[in-house]
């Protein structure tokens, strides 16, 4: 049957007309606009703070060896992959080799690979049998499998690479970072750099093995040997004191740590000393104390008793470490207990994240708009010289971070620690990465691997070929999602208001 073209053209609607762009929509469907604002974006960040752009690159580079991970495997198990694209949202550019278009979109959050059927819900034209669901338990597996197996081989290689090429803290061996005013170290002329070999003829070992000998020689002169531009030589040292719990009681307000260098204007430079002025005071006393390299002064009335061990030793200095160095199969040993911990730490982690305290905690700072809330009735406490050797965060680390906070703490350990601590937090974050992962809901990888396995398991039994109906699914993998899109969201609007701040 043949159509009379002009009847065809009388009866046809009227073809509406494509609405005309306005400038804006025209400068911003324009790829090569699109691609030079990525570009432009990328080089402000790398002028900026070159640590952010390292971290924000490798970063994508993990994602998208993680989804490398899943494209080489479906191609070797014959699966049919349409796309692999660097990032999400807008196509800027592609190009297609064979039956895969690989190409860049305009945010640079990830990558993604398209394998067809990945369930029985995608309708697939032709090719069913090169489909993911077509193929066998043994071959779907490897592929889901491959990208987290990916991240967490790239993790601990990461950490192989920063225990040989960097090193790690020392187990028994420190230095002195800082030496307090006045104290017995100063006196001694011990100096920031110093490292203490010696306590007498007993070898020096761990800090708090040395700290305990400082406790227990209060008031005796020791001889210290001293390492020095690689040098050793013997510092004689009178080992100073303060007060233990039991020797500051009578005394309040004074606390443990604190030491009394006068009474009613007389100087104590023992603890012996102090014992017999406060014992042979009577009424009000005048003590001056000594808290953290600084004085004050206090009244107590006499006379007052110190226990005969109210004290301990004190040097007056706080440790740094020392990094060493190890050999590739040493180093590989610290990096599976390194990475054991990370683990543990992982999943400990996402337990307390979406446990009830957890998730009432991370709605509350959401509320507070990064705040956390304090009793009114508890006082700030002042800062204190402290002994830390290395960077520590301030009262919001605890919290899960977005990739905006991972990025902000990078550059700031870039800035702090170079590559070692920007190389640690990568290995961190890859790891963290595969086993999230692996976690057994949809639409994580993990979840793939529950359904196969369950179908695996069933066919087993049955002696039948069974695919899950994906449909019935769908609601916890609704949940699911929902869940890490208010996670998502959440962690990245405290990072934006609230960012984490390292202290050096």
């Amino acid at each position: 049957m043949s159509i009379d073209p002009q009847t065809t053209n009388e009866i046809s609607p009227e073809v509406e007309k494509p609405r005309e762009q306005n400038f804006v929509e025209k400068v911003f469907s324009n790829r090569w606009f699109m691609m030079a604002l990525l570009i432009a974006a990328l080089a402000w960040a790398a002028i900026s703070n070159i640590w952010l752009f390292v971290l924000i690159m490798a970063i994508v580079l993990s994602v998208v060896l993680h989804e490398l991970g899943h494209f080489l495997v479906a191609k070797r198990n014959g699966m049919k992959v349409t796309e692999f694209f660097l990032g999400f949202g807008p196509r800027l550019w592609s190009t297609k080799k064979g039956e895969t278009e690989y190409g860049i979109k305009l945010v640079p959050a990830g990558a993604y690979v398209r394998i067809i059927g990945m369930h029985s819900l995608e309708e697939v034209d032709d090719d069913e049998n090169r489909t993911y669901r077509a193929k066998s338990y043994w071959r779907r597996m490897p592929v889901v499998a491959a990208g987290p197996a990916m991240n967490i081989a790239l993790g601990f290689l990461l950490l192989v690479v920063v225990f040989v090429g960097f090193g790690h803290q020392s187990d028994t061996r420190w230095k002195i970072d800082s030496v307090s005013e006045a104290s017995a170290a100063q006196a001694a002329g011990l100096e920031p750099g110093d490292e203490i070999v010696a306590f007498g003829d007993e070898p020096v070992g761990r800090f708090s093995d040395f700290s305990a000998l400082i406790r227990t020689h209060a008031g005796s002169t020791v001889d210290l040997t001293v390492r020095r531009d690689g040098q050793e030589f013997v510092l004689p040292a009178t080992i100073g004191w303060s007060l233990t719990n039991e020797g500051a009681r009578p005394v309040s307000p004074l606390v443990a740590g604190d030491r009394i260098t006068e009474v009613n204007g007389i100087a104590t430079p023992t603890y012996a000393d102090a014992q017999s002025a406060l014992v042979r005071t009577i009424g009000p006393a005048t003590i001056t104390f000594d808290r953290n390299g600084r004085s004050f002064t206090t009244q107590v009335n006499g006379q007052v008793l110190l226990p005969p061990d109210g004290y301990r030793g004190f040097l007056g200095i706080s440790p740094s470490s020392v990094i060493v160095r190890d050999g590739v199969v040493s180093a590989t040993g610290r990096a599976v207990d390194a990475f054991g911990q990370t683990v543990t730490g992982t999943f400990e982690g996402i337990g307390r994240i979406f446990s009830p305290s957890g998730i009432k905690d991370l709605a509350t700072q959401v509320a507070n708009g990064g705040e956390v809330p304090s009793d009114s009735s508890i006082q700030p406490v002042q800062p204190s010289s402290g002994n830390s050797s290395g960077p520590s965060t301030s009262s919001n680390a605890d919290r899960p971070m977005s990739l905006l906070g991972i990025v902000n703490v990078g550059a700031q350990l870039g800035e702090q620690a170079g590559w070692a601590g920007v190389l640690a937090l990568l290995a961190t974050v890859n790891i963290f990465l595969g086993l999230v992962n692996l976690l057994p809901l949809l639409p994580f990888d993990g979840g793939h691997i529950a359904v196969a396995t369950y179908e695996a398991v069933r066919e087993k039994i049955t002696g039948r070929a069974h695919r899950v109906n994906m449909a019935k699914l769908m609601p916890v993998t609704y949940i699911v999602v929902l869940l890490m899109v208010g996670l998502f969201a959440s962690t990245l609007y405290l990072d934006a208001v609230d960012p984490v701040r390292l202290s050096p």
